[in-house]
């Protein structure tokens, strides 16, 4: 991996908050892939919905197998047949569905949209994705553990109405198991772009009931508790950009993914920097290069401070910041500490145990 990563920072650390929109997308009323790499002007590629969901082992239907569904949807090809009762296609056609009734043309899905052979189109996509999730006119979380019973279903705007029964609402309303917090979706790494850069996010359970909007007032302390995130910043009062560096990479501390280092590649958008892709290194080494791409991208920013001395504790520092955060522990914005003081929030620092003072 070359050591100079200058030009990759530079080239696409404008991703964060960029018009870059997906060049290939899948027409709603047809269900057939649309491909506008020929493109020149990124306003001419149309308004599109987005899909955000967990990839389900052997369920997922990618590029080359859509296009043969759509090439041989008349014929009774007994693979074709295979393909489209997979729950990854169901999931295809539910987007479809839902952004057809948004009055949406398009939409994007991550898991036939992009040519997983083609090693080029794939780490650009992944550099891009803040971006695209972040231009979508909206975002559908598709939930396949979250279960709702069915005669819950038809009170539910009536529960809601009243905030005053939300306890009593969330114990029952929810049951043992499939409840809305426990989903295997808030412990994945990519979601947690998916879940901050676009505007309108909008959850369904696993039968495409809707449960609610991330700013909703019923949903939002939930899923601040679920991720250490603070409700401002769901709510968009707050722009992601805007919180510390520290707290923004802490967020995905503890999250799951296929791939160790999607740990670090993860939060390019969402860190506002991006690097080349290298699934032959650790973990800490990933998060050591990304906190050098960092540096490099906002010099006038961390150069100096901890964030730029401290790489080799970086992952141990995040893993307490984003304890301490759920505990309600103070964040550096309230205790007013400057970003070169950012070391007192690791268990390795002298000071750490009077962090609160």
């Amino acid at each position: 991996m070359p050591e100079d990563i200058d030009a990759a920072v530079k080239a696409s650390a404008s991703n964060f908050g960029s018009k870059d929109k997906p060049r290939r997308l899948i027409d709603t009323k047809t269900v057939k892939l649309v491909d506008f790499h020929d493109a020149t002007d990124i306003d001419a590629i149309p308004p599109y919905a987005i899909l955000s969901h967990r990839w389900i082992e052997g369920e997922e239907v990618g590029i080359q197998e859509l296009v043969q569904i759509q090439e041989l949807s008349n014929g009774d090809d007994e693979e074709t047949a295979k393909l489209k009762k997979r729950s990854g296609y169901r999931k295809i056609l539910q987007a479809c569905l839902k952004a057809r009734n948004d009055k949406i043309d398009y939409v994007w899905v991550d898991t036939c949209c992009i040519n997983k052979s083609d090693h080029g189109e794939v780490a650009r996509n992944i550099k891009s994705m803040y971006a695209y999730y972040e231009n979508a006119q909206v975002c559908y979380v598709y939930l396949s553990d979250v279960y709702r019973p069915k005669h819950l279903i038809q009170t539910l705007g009536t529960e809601l109405a009243e905030i005053g029964r939300y306890c009593r609402w969330r114990r029952h309303f929810w049951g043992v198991k499939g409840r809305f917090e426990d989903s295997e979706w808030f412990q994945r790494g990519w979601t947690l772009q998916e879940l901050l850069a676009p505007t309108n996010v909008v959850f369904f359970d696993r039968d495409w009931n809707r449960i609610g909007n991330k700013t909703q007032p019923e949903l939002s302390p939930i899923i601040s508790s679920i991720t250490g995130i603070p409700r401002s910043v769901l709510d968009g009062n707050v722009p992601v950009r805007e919180v510390d560096a520290w707290s923004r990479m802490s967020w995905a501390i503890g999250r799951k993914t296929t791939r160790p280092q999607d740990q670090a590649y993860c939060l390019f958008g969402i860190l506002s920097v991006t690097m080349d892709l290298d699934y032959e290194e650790d973990v800490k080494t990933a998060f050591s290069r990304l906190q050098k791409s960092m540096v490099k991208a906002h010099p006038d920013k961390y150069e100096g401070s901890s964030l730029a001395d401290r790489g080799d504790e970086l992952y141990v520092m995040l893993f307490y910041h984003n304890i301490l955060s759920r505990l309600g522990w103070p964040t550096r914005e309230e205790l007013k500490m400057p970003e070169n003081d950012l070391a007192r929030f690791s268990p390795l620092s002298p000071s750490f145990q009077r962090c609160d003072q």
